[in-house]
């Protein structure tokens, strides 16, 4: 038998049950875009509304989101390093076209990657 406030998940771990509610209006149109975003999730309304406000809560998570801009920038920073680096360490030098491109890629990819670091980060509290 479980203990109270914990239950047992599918895959043998536990989890904390949840047991608070809360609640928001809509226009018929929100609501609408609601449930074609938790569709195409191919999720049930209440577990993609629970999804991406906690998502959203854990990347606000810090002060005024400085932490997030300066993770960014040093994530920008990293993505560019590794691709210069790794043609120079090949013995092969980077063109004026490549080194444009490479700028364009991690312009493009840092805020993606730096979030996905963060929410890793914020999965595995204490390291």
């Amino acid at each position: 038998m479980s203990d109270l406030g914990v239950s047992q998940l599918p895959t043998g771990g536990t989890r904390s049950r949840r047991t608070q509610t809360m609640s928001t209006k809509l226009t018929p149109e929100e609501e609408g875009e609601l449930q074609q975003a938790s569709l195409a999730a191919g999720k049930k309304m209440g577990e993609w509304m629970r999804d991406v406000l906690l998502e959203s809560a854990r990347q606000n998570r810090t002060a005024d989101g400085r932490d997030v801009i300066l993770l960014t920038e040093i994530v920008g920073i990293q993505l560019f390093l590794m691709n210069v680096l790794s043609s120079l360490t090949r013995g092969e030098l980077v063109d004026a076209e490549q080194y444009e491109s490479i700028i364009r890629a991690v312009q493009a990819n840092k805020a993606r990657t730096a979030r996905e670091l963060f929410a890793r980060r914020l999965r595995r509290p204490g390291d």
